[in-house]
Parts: structure tokens; C-alpha cells; sequence
């Protein structure tokens, strides 16, 4: 299952470990994630007025005194496209076309946001809903930088992910502001992981470097990429 295949890249590309599987925390289920939006589990949580379906992937969190519990909600149209282009084995050439590309990545940041916050939590570690899209959007570059070799190189990638992207929060909104912040610096951050290590065919230093920088706090991620320049 493509859930499992992601959560088991981006465990060996950041070198973690913890004892939970993120498809056990997995809905398709359209109703209930309307129901847990209305209760305002969702770090980007909206009124049903202004947003009567649910997200294609929303990540629902409920945080006890001592407990975190989680859902991962993902669109089974989007899954079923997905699972197609596996299945006859075309996911990696899924590139080709804006639906099947946005497809993966829905998926792929789905992934990214329950990987990352079961490592924080099973560390006891705080994390922001901007270190989350940070994360997201760097985990979405490497992944399918190894997954669409044969249809986009390195910098239409980086050009249609970070450049060609859509922002559907309202211009002005905070929610706006941090999927905007979390791109721009993203984006950053993956130009260079390219120019430094990528380019170089270095690949120790390449792991070296982001299981380092998975490991830092959520702001001084952010103050590392401002020292980059």
C-alpha cells in the first residue's frame, strides 16, 4: 500500500524510528471527517459554510493532558487514482500530468504530516502546524525527486513544486501566510540540498544533512535556512 511504501522512505531518508504504523491511523471516510472538522480538530480547520467538503487530505488532532490522538483523513478518489498509476506500475511516471502529480503529493503530505508528528509525539517533542507544512513540502521534493526521474529533472521540479504551486487559503489569512512561509522557505532549503549535495552525487552527506535538520526544533529549522544564504 502507498501509505506504508512512504512511511518506509521517509523513515530510511531520516533515519527514524518509532513503533507505530501511520495507515492504523488512516479514514477515507468523508462523513467522519466532516464531523471532526466541525469540532475543530484540524490544525487549518474551517467552516463547513465556506467549505461544505472536506480537504482531500486533512490531518484531525485531539491532544488530551497526557495523550495525542490523530486522524488521517485522505480522499479515496485520490487514493484510487494513486493506487491505478501503482498498480500498473506508472506512479513513478505520474509527473506527467498537474492531476496525477497533485494526486501524489496530496498523498505524500498526508504521509509527511503523520510521519512527523508520531516521531514528535513518541519523543515527547512539541511541533507547530508551520513546522509541519516546512516538513511537508521538503519531504514532497525528495520523494518524488527519487520517484519521477524519467519525467521531471531537478529543477522543473523544484520549479512546478515551489513556483507552479496554488494556495487555496484566502490572500491575507494566516493560513495563507504560513503554507506561504513554509514554501518560500522550503524551497530554499531544497535548492541547497541540490546545489550542495544532490549535484555532487553525495549522498552520505545528504543523509547526514537532513537527519540532522529532521532533529532540529521547529524555529531553528527555519533560522538554518536563513543562515544558508
Amino acid at each position: 500500500m502507498i501509505v506504508g511504501q512512504l512511511q518506509s522512505r521517509l523513515q530510511r531518508q531520516y533515519d527514524l524510528a518509532f513503533p507505530y504504523e501511520v495507515v492504523q491511523f488512516v479514514s477515507h471516510d468523508e462523513q467522519l471527517a466532516r464531523q471532526l472538522s466541525q469540532q475543530g480538530q484540524a490544525p487549518d480547520a474551517r467552516s463547513e459554510h465556506s467549505r461544505p467538503h472536506p480537504e482531500p487530505e486533512c490531518l484531525f488532532i485531539q491532544q488530551g493532558s497526557d495523550t495525542l490522538e490523530f486522524t488521517l483523513y485522505l480522499d479515496k478518489t485520490v487514493m484510487a487514482a494513486v493506487s491505478r498509476h501503482q498498480e500498473t506500475d506508472q506512479h513513478t511516471a505520474s509527473a506527467d500530468t498537474t492531476a496525477s502529480l497533485d494526486n501524489l503529493c496530496t498523498v505524500m503530505e498526508g504521509v509527511s504530516h503523520a510521519v512527523c508528528l508520531l516521531w514528535h509525539a513518541h519523543h515527547e517533542r512539541q511541533i507547530r502546524p508551520v513546522d509541519l507544512e516546512l516538513q511537508a513540502e521538503i519531504d514532497k521534493f525528495l520523494l518524488l525527486l527519487t520517484s519521477s526521474e524519467r519525467c521531471l529533472d531537478r529543477r522543473q521540479l523544484h520549479q512546478q513544486l515551489f513556483h507552479q504551486c496554488r494556495y487555496v487559503s484566502e490572500p491575507g489569512s494566516e493560513l495563507h501566510a504560513r503554507y506561504r512561509r513554509a514554501n518560500d522557505f522550503a524551497a530554499d532549503y531544497c535548492r541547497w540540498l541540490v546545489t550542495q549535495f544532490i549535484d555532487n552525487l553525495d549522498t552520505s552527506g545528504l543523509k547526514t544533512e537532513l537527519a540532522r535538520f529532521y532533529r532540529l526544533s521547529g524555529q531553528a529549522k527555519f533560522d538554518r535556512i536563513q543562515r544558508l544564504h
